[in-house]
């Protein structure tokens, strides 16, 4: 990936399976949409999630806190579930472990066989619609501060939450 290219997430889901790889860096840019993301699976009652770093080029402590959410959520919930990092390179095993996440969330260099790997990767659908949504929260969340910002971003309001009623 070369340094001009937008870092995103990959995602290939299953009836209660998620894939994901992670391109370029992990980072608070992106550590919302991904929250959210992981939040939607969930409610989906997705239980099994696979995250591979092997194009991860660095993540930050943001990101790393997602993780952490996700294995918390993983780790208690009843009945089968799990949570598969695999891939890490160095720098990121080295954080992954300073950090303590490997003792609740399974760390594989290669877990899947060649067979079991997903091979259709599609870009994150929603990330578009996250962005609008934190977006318009911030905004909403302006006017909550002073009714007086209610006339200045009433037009932003309003186009981001037609947007979000259209999808």
């Amino acid at each position: 990936m070369s340094a001009t290219e937008k870092s995103c997430f990959l995602v290939n889901v299953a009836k209660d399976s998620v894939f994901i790889l992670i391109q370029g860096k992990a980072t608070f840019l992106n550590a919302s949409t991904f929250k959210q993301f992981i939040d939607n699976a969930l409610d989906k009652k997705q239980r099994h999630f696979v995250i591979d770093f092997e194009n991860c080029t660095g993540m930050d402590s943001t990101f790393l806190g997602i993780i952490a959410y996700l294995g918390l959520q993983i780790k208690s919930i009843k009945g089968p579930s799990v949570l598969i990092v695999r891939n890490l390179n160095k720098r990121n095993n080295e954080l992954f472990h300073n950090l303590g996440l490997h003792n609740f969330i399974t760390t594989e260099d290669s877990l899947l066989t060649e067979d079991t790997q997903p091979n259709e990767f599609t870009e994150l659908e929603e990330a578009k619609k996250f962005e609008a949504i934190d977006v318009l929260k911030a905004h909403q969340n302006l006017v909550l501060a002073s009714k007086n910002n209610a006339s200045i971003f009433k037009d932003v309001i309003n186009i981001l939450e037609n947007k979000l009623a259209q999808d």
